[in-house]
């Protein structure tokens, strides 16, 4: 982990994660979101901002029956939400 400043579980278990990589900065994926397995394995990983220091907080939650993801992009003061592709319900 690189700095992370948010916490979640998704639905299938995973642990998701918003790095702000202002420990450890990773130049290849700079503030992205990190998915790893209940036994601690790498999923997968985007980066939501060309620079460091970008999410702030994560949240997964329901509405109208779907799961949805949402993040905080600390350096651009906006929120985005996602609804989660059925494998990770």
């Amino acid at each position: 982990m690189h700095g992370p400043l948010g916490l979640a579980i998704a639905p299938n278990g995973n642990l998701i994660t918003a790095n702000n990589d202002s420990i450890n900065a990773d130049p290849n994926q700079p503030s992205e979101i990190v998915e790893f397995t209940v036994t601690g394995n790498f999923v997968r990983q985007f980066s939501i901002d060309p620079n460091i220091d970008g999410p702030f907080d994560i949240a997964i939650g329901k509405f109208d029956d779907a799961n949805e993801f949402a993040y905080l992009n600390d350096n651009r003061n906006t929120l985005s939400v996602l609804r989660l592709a059925d494998e990770m319900r």
